[in-house]
């Protein structure tokens, strides 16, 4: 009985020095993880802004087949031209006025989310939101004025020869892929700065304090 109480014994301990050993693994790995992204932040945050990118590229491409294929029957032979927009009716041209709207209310869908997961997931801004906000608003808004007429512009010029649908997928992912680079350089080193408000907290502290030394 005593020699199997030992075996017994012997085997959980065998069991707890292989979790324990597993568990140290773990550790070892979440920490050598931990400093190659502390050594590669730059390359870490690119990584979490395509991963985000891309939540938001289904999102608009979903939501931009679904207004498109929706409201075909409606607005889809009605042409659409104002400002600088310009989309031809039907499945020669870019779907007219459905199309049109597809585009503009699916970026605005991509943008809202890449904003809002973007701020603290990837770039763990803290400077002021109201500021930040607006200038993304300002360049968002620009970015969509310029895909939306590109995939117009496109989606006329290459429909007749290859189909609408091919068309305006095309000019989406042109537009995505623009929208990517631009908004991560402004996300970066403008619109979603890391501002060290300890530092600044400190410095106007001793401001303060050599004010009332004098």
């Amino acid at each position: 009985m005593d020699e199997q109480r030992r075996a017994r014994e012997d085997k959980t301990d065998e069991a707890e020095k292989g979790c324990s050993r597993e568990r140290g693994k773990a550790a070892r790995a979440m920490e050598k993880g931990k400093a190659f992204m502390g050594r590669h932040a730059n390359i870490w945050q690119i990584v979490k802004f395509t991963f985000i990118s891309l939540i938001a590229f289904i999102a608009e491409f979903a939501s931009m087949y679904a207004l498109q294929y929706g409201l075909e029957s409606k607005l889809g032979d009605e042409p659409f031209d104002w400002f600088i927009f310009h989309y031809d009716p039907g499945r020669e041209g870019a779907f007219g006025t459905a199309g049109f709207i597809a585009m503009l209310v699916s970026k605005c869908i991509a943008e809202i989310i890449s904003f809002t997961i973007n701020r603290k997931k990837t770039f763990n801004a803290n400077n002021n939101v109201v500021l930040s906000a607006a200038a993304y608003a300002l360049t968002v808004i620009a970015l969509i004025l310029f895909t939306t007429w590109m995939a117009g512009e496109l989606g006329d010029a290459i429909g007749p020869h290859i189909g609408a649908d091919w068309g305006n997928t095309i000019s989406k992912l042109l537009g995505s892929l623009i929208s990517w680079v631009v908004m991560f350089l402004m996300d970066k080193f403008v619109i979603m700065r890391k501002v060290d408000k300890g530092k600044n907290g400190a410095e106007e502290k001793d401001g303060v304090e050599n004010a009332e030394n004098k």
